[in-house]
Order: structure tokens, then sequence, then C-alpha cells
């Protein structure tokens, strides 16, 4: 069996670093979820385009599993 040893600073910090990065992800998919509502949502639907509306849920959902999957792996 091989014994797990202290992560070091530098593991440390790309752990925090992926729920960072995955956070900001998610929070871009939210703005553009919300710009497409706003200001989008005539021309989506008049061109039969609100499956732009489809692709930002799945990011934001994306990104849930992201973030959690990356502080379950933590432990």
């Amino acid at each position: 069996m091989t014994e797990q040893s202290e992560p070091t600073a530098t593991e440390r910090l790309a752990d925090q670093q992926e729920v960072i990065v995955t956070v900001g992800g998610m929070i871009l998919w939210a703005v553009a979820l919300v710009v497409l509502v706003l200001f989008f949502r005539h021309d989506l639907q008049r061109h039969h385009a609100t499956w732009w509306y489809w692709t930002c849920g799945y990011g934001l959902v994306l990104g849930a599993y992201g973030v959690r999957f990356s502080i379950r792996r933590r432990r």
C-alpha cells in the first residue's frame, strides 16, 4: 500500500483554483442567460433558436456538478 503524503501548497492552490474557475464559468453562463432573456428574447423566438436558453441552463447545471465534484474530490 502506498501512503498518501500531505498536499503541497501548490496542490492546495490548484484545488482552490478549480472551484474558482468553475464558479467563474457558472457566472458567465448566468450572465449569458440573463442577456439572452432581457435583450434577445424576441429575436431568438422569431428565428426558432430558443435552444440557447437550454444551453445556458445546461452550462449552469454542469458547472454546479463541477463544483460539487471538485469539492468532494479534495476529501
